[in-house]
């Protein structure tokens, strides 16, 4: 196995980004809300999922939803609320 080359330079941390949590009780809801928000513009990338297989009782997802821009925060909770979600936001 090779030792990992380090270069040099400045690395800057990232800005924080606010992020939401949704909790779906139905994972068929979550899995239309990942569909519907990359549909309006949230990359594929800045979804987290945790899968039903990996909930206590095995039903339910619980979707992490990072945002590139502040003003899809309000059509993305929009969207996740119509499909019954339960959000809870991230403190920045």
């Amino acid at each position: 196995m090779e030792t990992p080359q380090v270069r040099p330079g400045a690395v800057t941390s990232p800005e924080p980004r606010r992020r939401v949590l949704a909790y779906f009780a139905n994972a068929a809801e979550g899995n239309l809300a990942i569909q519907l928000l990359t549909s309006v513009g949230i990359p594929n990338d800045r979804l987290g999922v945790t899968p039903p297989d990996q909930m206590e009782g095995g039903y339910g997802m619980i979707l992490s939803i990072g945002f590139p821009d502040e003003k899809l925060v309000p059509k993305a909770e929009d969207i996740c609320r119509k499909l019954g979600a339960k959000l809870h936001r991230q403190r920045v």
